[in-house]
């Protein structure tokens, strides 16, 4: 089963659909989360306060995706640029919708709950 997210950034918000996949399912299942987000080159992420597991880290994600490191616990979004690491791809923002972020440099926080 595939489920869809809303990312409140404040200023701006999109949907986003996560894969069915372990990892996935366990994020989903502890929704809300409010991350506190940094950025890096075209990447935003934060920790979250559970552990998911990875099954399948990898080190290329597409623009919009949406990552879970273990390394620090961090959820992700990627906006075209590869991971420093492997990653778990949990997700992604459709094309229209990602490149709405693509040149935010001030997005401070995210609140990720679910689409009912």
């Amino acid at each position: 089963m595939e489920n869809k997210v809303l990312l409140d950034f404040g200023s701006i918000s999109i949907e986003a659909k996560l894969f069915d996949t372990r990892p996935s399912n366990k994020f989903y299942t502890h929704l809300p989360y409010e991350v506190k987000l940094s950025h890096w080159g075209r990447e935003y992420y934060g920790p979250i306060e559970i552990e998911i597991s990875e099954e399948n880290p990898i080190t290329e994600i597409p623009p919009g995706g949406l990552a879970y490191s273990k390394n620090g616990n961090y959820f992700c979004i990627f906006l075209g640029q590869d991971p420093a690491w492997p990653v778990e791809h949990i997700g992604q923002i459709s094309e229209k919708d990602w490149k709405k972020l693509k040149n935010k440099n001030n997005l401070s926080s995210v609140v990720i709950k679910s689409v009912d």
